[in-house]
């Protein structure tokens, strides 16, 4: 790990599940108890057009912050789902106007996220909740990897379904080309933060003579999670907390990791520009030698990229490379499970700009 990243403290969070205030099979107790289980630091509950304020708060170690998903019930198909967190007022009036939405959230402080902004139907459940409204703007950055929303496309017969319910390691491999493509053309205009959840509701199936909970919130805690980095420790009061959290998120200082195939703290994306060193989310000017560094706390495959195109590679825990252009550099790593090289880490970007520019 880097000698200069000690300013910085991380926090593993789940964002973009449900509870029984909405159509989640859990309570914030069970949510609780699942995010004690999952060594989860925060959570952020997205009830559909509900925002749960009175659950805020550190319920024991795991710090339970408000959020809602936002969309049009009426709509045919029910489409552009925004995840809206930290707001101070509900959001929910506001559904059918996207643009509206937006900056309600944004003048009442809170961030908004497109949720899962492509999907792919499957023949057991083809129905697709993509965004599809393309002239908003402000939003703060997109939902790049959601768990339940590619597990879902996979299930084009019960016996898929079936093994899938017991067994989505087998299946899952990390965001969809098309976001990742979408993001990054989303980045070369404007810094778009990445983040990724599950969208658990944990509920009970009937495959055939079989009846399953897809999935479990104590499981869902543990795959797709996002890890932030705070310039100051957490202390244990709301207030305090609460904006560190969301001004990590808002920065873009954080990644999306999947934490059921290894965990990924410990993950560190930085560029070195003589005295000055910029993390995810910050801007570089390139005014001298510039040095790129990933580590990862596992052997993985990784790869540097600049404006969404490969640009370097490395095998192992750590990637260095000297850059001599201005772009977006973000960073992924894959590691091998189930036959197949599957995502693991996608770090936000660094900014690298031209400083005469």
């Amino acid at each position: 790990m880097p000698s200069d990243d000690t300013d910085w403290r991380e926090y593993a969070g789940h964002i973009h599940f449900h509870t029984t205030y909405s159509d989640g099979t859990a309570s914030f107790a069970d949510v609780v108890h699942a995010a004690h289980s999952a060594g989860l630091d925060f959570a952020i509950a997205t009830d559909h057009n509900l925002l749960v304020r009175e659950q805020e708060g550190y319920h024991g170690t795991v710090l339970i912050l408000a959020g809602q998903e936002v969309h049009d019930t009426e709509r045919e198909p029910e489409v552009n789902h925004l995840l809206a967190v930290g707001a101070a007022h509900d959001l929910a009036p506001l559904r059918s106007h996207p643009q509206k939405l937006i900056d309600a959230a944004r003048d009442g402080g809170g961030l908004t996220f497109l949720a899962h902004p492509i999907e792919h139907g499957s023949r057991l459940f083809p129905k697709e909740f993509s965004w599809i409204d393309w002239n908003v703007h402000s939003f703060d950055g997109l939902e790049l990897w959601n768990f339940m929303s590619e597990c879902k496309a996979y299930v084009d017969s019960r016996q898929v379904g079936l093994l899938l319910s017991f067994l989505p390691q087998i299946f899952v491999r990390g965001p969809w080309p098309e976001t990742l493509a979408l993001w990054d053309r989303l980045n070369a205009e404007r810094p778009v933060v990445a983040i990724g959840g599950s969208d658990n509701h944990g509920g009970t199936y009937h495959i055939g003579p079989v009846t399953r909970t897809v999935f479990p919130y104590a499981f869902a805690f543990q795959t797709v999670n996002t890890h932030v980095l705070a310039p100051e420790p957490l202390d244990g009061m709301l207030p305090h907390d609460r904006k560190l959290i969301f001004d990590a998120l808002r920065e873009g200082h954080c990644w999306v990791g999947y934490d059921l195939l290894s965990s990924t703290t410990g993950f560190r994306f930085q560029a070195h520009n003589g005295s000055d060193t910029a993390i995810m989310g910050d801007r570089l000017a390139l005014n001298r030698p510039t040095e790129i560094e990933a580590f990862v706390p596992a052997r993985a495959r990784l790869r540097l990229l600049r404006n969404g195109l490969p640009i370097g590679s490395a095998t192992g825990r750590h990637l260095r490379l000297q850059i001599t252009e201005p772009g977006v550099y973000r960073v992924e790593a894959f590691r091998r499970a189930w036959g197949r090289w599957r995502g693991w880490i996608f770090s936000n970007p660094i900014y690298v700009h031209d400083p005469l520019a």
